[in-house]
């Protein structure tokens, strides 16, 4: 019989493939794929308790008993096997089912025959414990299992071929990893039956494989196969490099020890160096973790602070309050005396200091300064103590004259295109503490996400500036517009002052004529006055005002500007203004331009004899109250492929449109918390509703969101398409 320690293997296998089954149960989602790993787990188990009963149990009959039962596992595993790489596909054919269906026949007939003895006859002792000596039966669930372990990997191979999921690919490739590493492993556990003495292996490829499998399909967010294999090859071989000679020096110890070298001993150091070697790393970064909480917390905190600081910075769109909360944030965690933070203006050829509280005026730094030359050649953080030990004059002199007279301790670079666009400079601490290496680690890494939103706040701002170019080009798209319609409209109430003093001169003593002309020619002066002052008012350049809204004089005052050009085209021009409608907080200029933008198309899509009606109304969601605006036109309509799009900017169905209007509309709405559906049909016309909630105020979020426009659309009758902005 063999020594006592070769149960260990396939018991520890065992316990694995439990726990696996347990894991997948519990955190992955309850799918076929899932169920049937568990019952292939299920199946390991036994089949692994099998060989632990055959290595452990010294009585030969009872051995031969107890894995009559446990034998099971290994006569259903190549049925599973299959089953379980088959449920990677969504219908199977009928002739795969046919196949898996006539394994799970053979394996329950291989199952009753096994309870009979007419699988396995009797078990042979080998050094490593008892094996079975199998029957003419047994060369048939040998053959199935080739025969099933070939299947396997070919259809995994055609799967990762044929299959265009990327997740789907990647969870097949760690099946074939796994495969690659089990299936030969497994056959070895064949080869004692048939009299090959060669130590079975096939409990270590079965927890590998499973493990691998079990990790593809509990992990929505895999590492790539290669990373894998990279570190799996890394980690053996150093542990091969650093184990060996460990187990060398223990066997050459007992020998000069105790003359002789004993395997059980042997064999558990072997285990025990594994284990140290696995479970090291991640128990030594816990220690120091709790060590460094428990004893020195304040380092703790100001480190975790700065961590948390590198992940927030990103989030950060404007420059001034980016350098601002960076300098306060650095300043308060680490307890220094002053921060500064020097960005380069290419206009004035120096880096400018943003922030500072040290002793010096200083506020420019040239760029041919040596310190930049300094940066730039470490690329990464430059300590005072460095710079007067340094070898090179120039910064032994002057950076550290300069550090002197502004009291700085360490300058961080904040590279971007391969040079120097920054730096953050740090006076000593409150403590007068030194700044140690791992402080210096994350503040290099702060400083490389800082140079990131740094460059994201240029790109932010450069956008708005663009932004606000297309929306004042759009203003004077429309103004031209309705400018030629209210010159149109001035021409008339002229004509009538015209002919007033024309006549004057001639009825100076007829009271009824001054009094009647009198007053219709101060009606239309004023008029023509409105149209002009609504004229002027639109057409100033936009600046964002929030401040509380009258919706329904905001729709009045559009009405009256549009009615000229809807008398131009000869449509109805109706308002539906409900007096309930909320204020809302907002710009009325942007609010305006929606409206503008919104009527102008329902005229432009109507023809003569339609009409275009403007409607107001107050709407609830939840506890929110909200105003709406309708803009409905019984024009042309749009198609359901043109809904899709309306809002893509340069997107239009005009021939000289731009392609901009509805997509500065959607971003108005959109930064005023709203929400805009559109209704259409072609020949029914269109309808557009915008929600805009009546409490509410843009977050720095919202203000800072730089996506374009949503363009999923939600479906609803007559194929309307809603833009939630919200």
């Amino acid at each position: 019989m063999g020594v006592a320690y070769h149960w260990f293997i396939p018991l520890v296998a065992a316990i694995a493939s439990l726990g696996l089954a347990i894991l997948v149960n519990r955190t992955a989602s309850q799918t076929r794929l899932n169920r049937i790993f568990v019952f292939l787990a299920a199946l390991l188990v036994l089949w692994n308790l099998n060989f632990f009963v055959l290595y452990s149990v010294e009585d030969r009959d009872l051995a031969l008993k107890l894995t009559k039962f446990f034998r099971n596992g290994g006569i259903f595993l190549p049925a599973a096997l299959l089953h379980l790489v088959l449920a990677l596909r969504d219908s199977p054919s009928p002739l795969w089912n046919r196949l898996l269906a006539a394994d799970y026949g053979i394996a329950g007939a291989l199952a009753i025959a096994n309870l009979s003895n007419l699988l396995v006859a009797n078990l042979k002792p080998f050094r490593w414990g008892f094996y079975s000596v199998g029957t003419p039966l047994y060369s048939l669930f040998a053959a199935v299992l080739l025969i099933n372990l070939i299947a396997v990997v070919a259809l995994l191979v055609y799967e990762y071929r044929i299959n265009i999921h990327p997740l789907k690919r990647l969870q097949i490739r760690f099946w074939l990893l796994g495969a690659v590493l089990a299936f030969p492993l497994g056959c070895t556990n064949l080869l004692p039956t048939y009299g090959l003495p060669l130590y079975p292996l096939g409990s270590l490829g079965t927890a590998a494989w499973a493990a691998l499998v079990a990790y593809a399909i509990a992990r929505h967010r895999l590492m790539d196969v290669d990373l894998v294999v990279t570190k799996g090859i890394a980690y053996a071989a150093v542990s091969f490099i650093l184990i060996v000679p460990a187990v060398v020096l223990t066997l050459w110890l007992q020998q000069r020890s105790f003359g002789q070298v004993h395997p059980d001993f042997s064999a558990a150091l072997v285990f025990l160096f594994i284990a140290i070697s696995i479970l090291f790393p991640s128990l030594r970064l816990r220690a120091e973790s709790q060590i460094e909480h428990s004893l020195f917390g304040h380092k703790h905190e100001y480190r975790s602070a700065i961590v948390a600081l590198t992940r927030s910075v990103l989030r950060i769109l404007d420059r001034e309050k980016l350098i601002r909360q960076l300098s306060d944030q650095l300043r308060e965690t680490l307890r220094l005396e002053h921060v500064a933070v020097a960005l380069l203006d290419e206009g004035k050829g120096a880096f400018v200091l943003w922030s500072g509280s040290g002793p010096s005026n200083l506020s420019e730094i040239p760029e041919t300064h040596e310190l930049i030359d300094s940066l730039a050649r470490r690329q990464a953080a430059v300590l005072r103590n460095e710079l007067e030990s340094s070898t090179i004059v120039a910064e032994r002199d002057v950076v550290t004259a300069l550090y002197s007279v502004l009291g700085w301790e360490v300058c961080i670079p904040l590279e971007g295109g391969g040079r120097v666009n920054g730096f953050i400079a740090l006076g000593p601490k409150g403590n007068r503490d030194a700044f140690f290496a791992e402080d210096l680690d994350l503040l290099e890494t702060l400083a490389n996400e800082v140079s990131v939103a740094l460059e994201n706040a240029r790109l932010y701002e450069e956008l708005k500036r663009s932004q606000d170019i297309i929306r004042r080009a759009d203003r004077l798209s429309a103004l031209g517009t309705l400018a030629a319609g209210i010159a149109h409209e001035i021409r008339n109430p002229l004509v009538a002052i015209q002919t007033f003093f024309q006549l004057a001169p001639d009825r100076l003593q007829d009271e009824e004529f001054f009094t009647s002309f009198l007053s219709m020619t101060a009606n239309e002066v004023k008029r023509i006055s409105d149209l002009i002052s609504e004229l002027l008012s639109f057409a100033r350049s936009p600046t964002r005002t929030l401040a509380p809204l009258c919706v329904n004089e905001t729709a009045e005052r559009v009405v009256t500007l549009l009615e000229p050009e809807a008398r131009k085209h000869r449509l109805r021009l109706i308002r539906n203004l409900s007096p309930s409608v909320p204020e809302v907080l907002a710009d009325g200029d942007q609010i305006k331009q929606v409206l503008i933008n919104l009527i102008l198309n329902a005229i432009q899509a109507t023809q003569a004899g339609g009409t275009v009606a403007v409607s107001t109304r107050c709407a609830y969601s939840g506890d929110t109250k909200s105003a709406q605006l309708e803009i409905n036109d019984t024009g042309t309509g749009m198609a359901k492929d043109q809904l899709d799009h309306i809002f893509d900017p340069f997107f239009t169905t005009k021939d000289k449109g731009t392609g901009l209007g509805l997509a500065i509309v959607h971003q108005i709405v959109r930064e005023h918390g709203g929400s805009i559906n559109v209704n259409s049909s072609v020949g029914q016309g269109t309808t557009f509703v915008i929600t805009i909630p009546s409490s509410h105020k843009p977050s720095a979020t919202e203000d800072a969101n730089i996506s374009g426009p949503d363009t999923s659309p939600d479906r609803h009758d007559n194929h309307p398409r809603r833009i939630a902005t919200s």
